[in-house]
């Protein structure tokens, strides 16, 4: 009698994305510190020493969470500036982009605020000069639209349009997202001294 072969396990392609949004959650809520890989395996519906497929340790999964929002920053801007609008709607895209990010991945924009600087050296320094890469967008969008600012002051005011944004990332509006969206661009463009694009909705 022939041996009967077991089919091969099929690994769940969406346990990686499970394990980072479990992570995020509860590093937004508890910290990152307070939180062990067992607590992330029940958070995620896995067993704890199932994540060691996917991560080597805690640190591990931070630092997988922040390159991966950062990567969703650095692709939806390189897309608005590929777009080749003028300045004003290159600008307004930027903002709205943001706050879709601010809004959609609340608990990883929170976690960098409150751990980036728990990160390994090299792992923090990468992300650190990404950043500084995504202000510098911000900042050529801008020149045409301030020529009053210097390049300082332009980077200070893009810092502080996105400082606008992400201060939402610390209490829970009740506001529908649309309203949030609304009410952020305006905002985000005080802080730049600029109006938002008109042609856009």
């Amino acid at each position: 009698m022939a041996a009967v072969r077991s089919s091969p396990r099929v690994r769940d392609p969406g346990r990686k994305q499970r394990i980072l949004a479990a992570a995020a959650a509860l590093c937004a809520r508890d910290g990152f510190h307070a939180i062990s890989m067992a607590d992330i395996g029940a958070e995620a519906g896995i067993v704890g020493s199932g994540i060691y497929r996917h991560f080597g340790s805690k640190t591990a999964i931070l630092v997988s969470m922040l390159d991966q929002v950062m990567d969703r920053i650095e692709d939806g801007a390189a897309a608005i500036m590929a777009a080749g609008d003028e300045p004003p709607v290159t600008l307004t895209k930027l903002v709205r982009d943001h706050i879709a990010v601010a809004i959609e991945d609340r608990d990883v924009l929170a976690v960098y605020h409150m751990e980036a600087h728990t990160l390994p050296d090299d792992a923090r320094r990468r992300l650190r000069s990404r950043q500084r890469r995504y202000i510098e967008d911000w900042a050529s969008v801008l020149a045409p639209l301030r020529p009053d600012l210097t390049d300082d002051e332009r980077r200070l005011a893009v810092h502080a349009s996105i400082g606008a944004i992400q201060s939402t990332l610390f209490f829970h509006s009740a506001l529908p997202h649309g309203r949030q969206t609304q009410l952020l661009t305006v905002m985000a463009h005080g802080c730049l001294g600029t109006a938002p694009a008109a042609a856009l909705p």
